[in-house]
């Protein structure tokens, strides 16, 4: 026979599980690696969380509009246990910061600057 608080918490896990595996947006995996918490029980959880996000200066290449936009994120390493509960022995590792060049503007065929989805500025930028 199975208590009731360990058919809970199968209950919440099994929720837990198929949620995680179901679609939608997820976010980016994490591509550092952790160090194990070393007990039974404890799920170790990288992920990344983005601190500073900044657009530069346009610029024109070519035929279009360009921004490098620099993301900063912070790798994460969690902790939590089979309940959920979260670990204060989680921790941080050091910032990175990355850059992309987005385009923001681009010719049509008859030589006029149109915007490039998401960006909804005028073309050519100001």
């Amino acid at each position: 026979m199975v208590s009731g608080r360990a058919l809970l918490l199968l209950i919440m896990g099994w929720i837990m599980a198929v949620t995680a595996s179901g679609p939608g947006v997820r976010p980016a995996q994490a591509d550092h690696r952790c160090d194990p918490i070393g007990e039974a029980g404890w799920q170790t959880v990288p992920s990344h969380e983005i601190v500073n996000q900044v657009d530069g200066v346009p610029y024109r290449e070519e035929t279009g509009w360009f921004i490098d936009r620099t993301v900063t994120v912070l790798p994460l390493c969690n902790y939590f246990d089979e309940i959920g509960n979260y670990s204060l022995r989680s921790y941080s590792l050091s910032p990175r910061a990355t850059i992309e060049r987005i385009g923001i503007c681009r010719n049509d065929a008859s030589g006029a600057s149109i915007a490039i989805p998401p960006y909804a500025g005028p073309c050519p930028p100001r």
